[in-house]
């Protein structure tokens, strides 16, 4: 590793349920942070019209706005990266699943959509990877990356046990957790940039956990990290984009 690498690592977009906000505020502190290695850690787009159980009226919403925004924020976040990767979320991952199980028009739409995201990381020159506990994980040095396989409260502590340290999303909260290790090791959620407010989760009071945010950091040339949160306070974002080593 020839030098030091400045990284964002962001996750849970969710296509047209994109915080608009949150998103503004992203983009202006990329533009500050320039972090040649960019990760987008999963569910780019909601695809809750393929949901299992989905109301009527999620069935009946547009696939196309949907794809749109997703789309249009992936090509804007990878805009200016030399290390591009997207990690597929579960709600990506419904594409893949139902080409592989569903009949018809809807195996169909499957498989032009499977088309237009890879057609997508070909031209943002991103590396993808599947939703997949063993093979869906980044490794950027001493960090790993995930979308996230576990969910409740107790989700940072059994990606600790499992992935050592670790940033992941799927949960949507903010939070750590540490597991009891001679060399230190460290699972953090890392928010969501999506509203709280989606239909499906009106009646779940886990939203009421949910923060919004992104991580960011510096990879140093020897594999080990620096790792920060960004988190909204107040409906603003507070981040570092200058740092220093002391010995």
């Amino acid at each position: 590793m020839p030098s030091s690498k400045r990284f964002v690592v962001v996750a849970d977009s969710h296509g047209d349920m994109l915080d608009p906000k949150v998103a503004s505020a992203l983009f202006a502190f990329l533009k500050d942070w320039k972090p040649e290695i960019r990760v987008h850690a999963g569910d780019a787009w909601d695809f809750r019209n393929l949901r299992k159980g989905a109301s009527d009226d999620e069935k009946a919403a547009s696939l196309v706005d949907d794809w749109e925004a997703g789309t249009e924020f992936l090509i804007k976040f990878y805009e200016g990266g030399k290390e591009n990767h997207f990690l597929r979320g579960n709600h990506d991952e419904r594409l893949w699943h139902f080409a592989n199980s569903a009949t018809g028009l809807l195996r169909d739409y499957a498989h032009d959509g499977i088309k237009r995201v890879e057609a997508l990381m070909r031209k943002t020159r991103t590396k993808m990877l599947p939703y997949d506990s063993a093979l869906g994980v980044l490794k950027l040095g001493e960090l790993r990356v995930v979308h996230g396989y576990h969910t409740g409260a107790g989700a940072t502590r059994a990606h600790a046990n499992v992935y050592g340290n670790v940033i992941f999303g799927h949960v949507h909260t903010i939070e750590s957790s540490a597991i009891p290790s001679l060399e230190p090791c460290e699972a953090r959620s890392i928010g969501c940039l999506c509203i709280r407010d989606m239909d499906y989760c009106n009646a779940k009071t886990a939203k009421l956990r949910w923060g919004q945010g992104w991580a960011s950091g510096i990879l140093h040339e020897d594999g080990t990290y620096t790792l920060n949160q960004v988190r909204r306070i107040q409906g603003a974002f507070h981040a570092p984009i200058e740092f220093a080593s002391y010995r």
